[in-house]
């Protein structure tokens, strides 16, 4: 079974997920990066991936007690079961590219359940170099 997750967004070390839900539970990261598209939704300031051939960079983690961190973060991420369609993301197995070593491993990701794609394109901003933490540093220095 795996326990591995991969993050790109607010679970990322440094964010406020991460700061609130696996801070001193990480027992192993790498930089990693798996294929889909990215989108920063603009009404809740955190990122979205949904399927697509661009890769999105972010995080490969492996948590201590991660059954148990892994319920807290469905909640995070308001999965609330396989195929629920009320689910703001569904929690996937993917493969994962991991940078430092070039192995392809396989872990959670919560992919967003995206209910109307005209409208995610039109309302959100698409992060065509698939890099969230490179986004919001960037976001900060135009506005600093």
């Amino acid at each position: 079974m795996c326990q591995y997750l991969f993050v790109y967004g607010s679970l990322m070390e440094g964010f406020f997920n991460y700061n609130n839900h696996l801070k001193g539970k990480v027992l192993e990261r790498k930089v990693a990066r798996t294929r889909g598209k990215l989108y920063h939704l603009v009404d809740k300031g955190y990122p979205a991936m949904i399927n697509g051939e661009d890769y999105v960079y972010g995080e490969f983690i492996l948590i201590k007690d991660f059954y148990k961190t892994l319920k807290q973060l469905d909640r995070v991420e308001n999965f609330f079961g396989e195929n629920n369609e009320d689910n703001e993301y569904n929690r996937v197995l993917k493969e994962i590219e991991v940078l430092e070593d070039n192995t392809i491993q396989k872990a959670y990701v919560y992919m967003y359940n995206c209910k109307d794609m005209r409208r995610l394109m039109s309302e959100n901003i698409y992060i065509p170099h698939g890099n969230w933490r490179k986004y919001m540093e960037d976001i900060s220095k135009s506005v600093g």
